[in-house]
């Protein structure tokens, strides 16, 4: 027996030791290299896949390639988080580098039916925008991005000279350069000489919130779509820039898996797609499948990944014309790890990736004229099908000038979506869109099916098991009022002017002379950057509890008044002060604190704004998803300070020094809720959002009843289908309508009564015993968007989507969902902010209290 493990210990330690010997061979095709242009060995000083290469390397390398080879040329299309350069290399043969311009020009035409029918395209080149390590510690992504640039680069034999001729390709080494970072930092810090490959290892197991992430902990392969990071924001320009044929997005997954590559599960295909994009993906997969069955490596497909979100990189190309393609290589998470499938090397999940680099290069080349076709027919087919559709465009109001409006149009005119103003009055359902203050957007236009995957309410699916969200309508995310406008919708005459012509946000704030007070309505998205900008600055703010007018304008409840009495600031000075206030919000002078109705400006209904004094707690157990998009939110549009302490400090932090804790959702088990309900008795306002209510619950600081299924264990089922049941029983992210209680402080600022909400998780609570503490309720049909399974209906129907409690002189505010959605959940952001910063104010009678 002693012998037997001998010789397993020494065959191991020979096959790591092969394995760290790799050299270009083992990756690469054995042809002759151009001598000039540097391999990754010789710039770097070791071979790849000894080592997690550093991103500045990264960067050095593809300068190196830049400069070497003429057939590089290097572009930095922004900056991440942490200002890393973000690299796009369009490699090509040295003949089309020199028509550079007019080969793009020519692929913006191959999207418009008026010009796409007179191009050559059986002598157009196709586009082959290539990215990696969109996750940044599924590192085998960018490592292998350095070989497949220089194969191209420095390769030297007909198939290079033939592939580059008739394909540009474009290639981002690294989609996510602030994670992967972090990743090789740590994984490298935690390599041995002897190396490990037991899975316990901290090699394997790196700290939260991971590498996986960007700096805001996001993660990026969902904001292809919505566009709320900059990483993204570059992307998807070159991606317009150019409509590639092909999109791929290179991953790694659990250790214990091989090697997926798409199509997906085919009855998981968003139903907006064409067929004929599924056709070609697996014409594509059969490269792959023969250059992985030729090193004999195991590969599946057709499985478990999905193409439904059009956020992912492996989707959104399908709404554009594209194909996208996901890999999904086992990860080796570090430099050698033992699986139920042998030992993975990283070298060797690299390897996996350069192949299915390779088989892409090789299918776009030789599929070329046929993906050139497709492209072309999928816009000219989207006008047929827009011309034929009763639904003849989208109206969206723009009526109080605030920025989410705003930021949609942005975002629409990013994707190159053609929206003209609005120029005579229109009503459809009820709704007023007036002339100047809204946007329309046909449908007949040729992206026209990305509009159908931004605009639509989809509930009826052919599938009920989502890898992502079920659901994304923008407008309702951006909280806007919009409509869909049918055919017989339509005024007599309509005809929208072509172009976007902006008008002033707010129009200017112009105050001669110190005031008696300053007032700002409540409805603008800004205000919670408004009030952090003045109580930072020490000068008291008032906020409405009651509707006023003043000096012939009407304030609802929730707007902000700046008396002028006692602040740190001369009256001169204070106007001065509030004269350059960074929102565009508009500012309106009081000259006497007797108002035309509602309360005196005086009066108790005008309490004094708690400056906020923000812990957000983080580390093991909370989601990094949940907690970055909070710290992005305050950091990036409100610049509210936030201090950021990992769950394990807490015992060590002086709660004193602050009035308000954040638990975003996670899972609390190992926190102690001694320090927690002091806090609270105190005066101190703790917000949970999804499981973190949970723990508020067991901890008796927010009582809550949870609605729960009834689920039927009587029958039989057949036992291969008890994955999917199980799966179908998710709330896979679903878009729900609530009502609000416009009165309360949590609500102030919103102006109408009903708005979407996104409810992630199955958490759905019955409302409290006082009729008082849940000032958002879901309504009694409230499905808008997203699938949901039978079970939750009836239990959705009339649950409280917010919760007021409180302890002593402190209060608990629980949300069911996730207010904060990826960023792009503009609609509830301000439920979240009023629960910081007039959480404090909420009447005592008014909460659900802990017995």
């Amino acid at each position: 027996m002693k012998l037997r493990s001998l010789l397993c210990a020494l065959l191991l330690q020979a096959t790591l030791f092969c394995q760290e010997k790799t050299g270009l061979n083992y990756y690469l095709p054995d042809i002759t290299y151009n001598s000039a242009v540097p391999t990754p060995a010789q710039y770097l000083g070791y071979e790849i896949g000894e080592w997690h290469i550093s991103h500045d390397l990264l960067v050095g390398y593809m300068r190196e390639l830049a400069r070497s080879s003429d057939r590089v040329r290097l572009r930095e299309y922004g900056r991440s988080h942490e200002k890393r350069p973000m690299l796009c290399l369009t490699i090509t043969a040295p003949t089309n580098h020199s028509r550079l311009e007019t080969l793009r020009t020519e692929r913006q035409k191959l999207t418009d039916p008026s010009q796409s029918g007179k191009l050559d395209i059986k002598n157009m080149p196709a586009v082959n925008y290539m990215g990696y390590s969109i996750h940044g510690n599924e590192a085998s992504g960018c490592n292998a991005a350095l070989l497949v640039a220089y194969y191209l680069a420095a390769g030297q034999s007909a198939e290079i000279e033939q592939l580059l001729q008739h394909t540009v390709v474009l290639l981002d080494p690294c989609f996510n350069p602030d994670g992967m970072q972090r990743f090789s930092a740590w994984v490298n810090s935690r390599k041995s000489t002897e190396r490990t490959p037991d899975p316990a290892g901290d090699e394997f197991n790196e700290p939260w919130p991971r590498g996986r992430y960007n700096h805001y902990w996001f993660d990026l392969n969902r904001d292809w779509l919505v566009m709320q990071q900059p990483e993204t924001v570059g992307r998807v320009a070159t991606f317009q820039d150019w409509h590639p044929n092909v999109l791929t997005d290179h991953h790694e997954m659990g250790s214990n898996s091989t090697f997926f590559f798409q199509p997906g599960v085919p009855s998981r295909v968003n139903p907006i797609t064409p067929a004929r994009n599924q056709a070609l993906t697996a014409k594509i997969a059969g490269y792959h499948a023969a250059i992985l069955s030729e090193k004999n490596i195991p590969f599946y497909t057709q499985e478990n990944f999905d193409d439904f979100y059009y956020g992912k990189g492996s989707t959104y190309p399908d709404a554009n014309g594209s194909i996208g393609i996901l890999f999904e290589q086992a990860s080796s998470r570090g430099s050698a790890q033992e699986t139920q499938n042998g030992l993975l090397t990283f070298a060797y999940a690299i390897r996996n990736q350069v192949l299915a680099s390779l088989s892409t290069l090789k299918a776009v080349a030789e599929m070329r004229v046929e993906l050139n076709e497709y492209q072309r027919d999928f816009f000219k087919t989207a006008l047929e099908e827009a011309r034929k559709d009763d639904i003849k465009g989208f109206l969206f109001s723009d009526a109080s000038r605030d920025l989410p409006a705003r930021e949609f149009l942005k975002l629409l005119l990013s994707h190159q979506i053609e929206v003209h103003n609005v120029h005579q009055d229109i009503k459809v359902n009820g709704q007023l869109y007036s002339s100047g203050n809204a946007f329309w957007v046909p449908m007949d236009q040729p992206n026209y099916r990305l509009i159908k995957g931004i605009f639509t309410r989809q509930t009826v699916f052919q599938d009920s098991i989502f890898y992502d969200i079920s659901a994304w309508t923008l407008p309702d995310a951006f909280g806007l009022q919009w409509s869909p406008v049918k055919t017989s919708e339509l005024p007599s005459g309509w005809k929208p002017q072509p172009g976007i012509a902006l008008t002033s946000r707010y129009g200017v704030s112009f105050i001669g002379k110190p005031a008696y007070a300053y007032a700002m309505d409540a409805t603008g998205y800004e205000l919670p950057e408004v009030l952090a900008e003045l109580l930072e600055e020490g000068i008291r703010v008032k906020v409405a509890g009651k509707p006023f007018t003043a000096d012939g304008h009407s304030f609802a409840a929730g707007s902000i008044v700046i008396p002028s009495d006692r602040q740190p600031l001369s009256p001169g000075d204070l106007l001065d002060r509030i004269g350059k206030l960074h929102s565009e919000l508009l500012v309106y002078p009081i000259t006497n604190g007797l108002t035309g109705e509602g309360p005196d400006l005086g009066s108790e209904n005008f309490p004094v704004v708690r400056p906020p004094k923000i812990l957000m707690l983080t580390g093991r157990g909370v989601s990094p998803e949940a907690a970055g998009e909070i710290w992005h939110l305050l950091d990036t549009r409100y610049h509210m300070p936030v201090t950021l302490v990992e769950v394990n400090r807490l015992d060590d932090v002086n709660l004193s020094k602050y009035n308000v804790i954040i638990l975003a959702d996670g899972n609390y088990s190992n926190l102690s809720a001694d320090k927690i309900r002091q806090f609270v008795q105190t005066g101190g306002t703790v917000i949970g959002i999804g499981n973190a209510i949970k723990w508020l619950n067991k901890s008796s600081l927010l009582p809550l009843e949870f609605k729960a299924t009834n689920r039927n264990k009587t029958g039989r089922r057949p036992y291969d289908g008890a994955e999917e049941d199980l799966a179908a029983r998710r709330l896979p992210g679903s878009i729900f309508e609530a009502g609000l209680d416009l009165t309360h402080p949590v609500c102030y600022g919103y102006e109408r009564n009903r708005l979407p909400i996104f409810l992630g998780d199955s958490i759905l609570l019955e409302l409290p015993k006082n009729p008082y503490a849940a000032p958002v309720v879901f309504t009694d049909q409230p499905l808008l968007a997203g699938y949901l399974h039978p079970e939750f209906k009836p239990l959705v129907k009339n649950a409280a989507a917010v919760v007021v409690g409180g302890i002593g002189t402190g209060r608990v505010i629980g949300f069911a969902g996730n207010p904060n959605f990826r960023a792009f959940w503009y609609g509830t952001n301000r439920l979240f902010a009023n629960a910081i910063f007039f959480g404090n104010l909420i009447n005592n009678d008014t909460i659900e209290r802990s017995k």
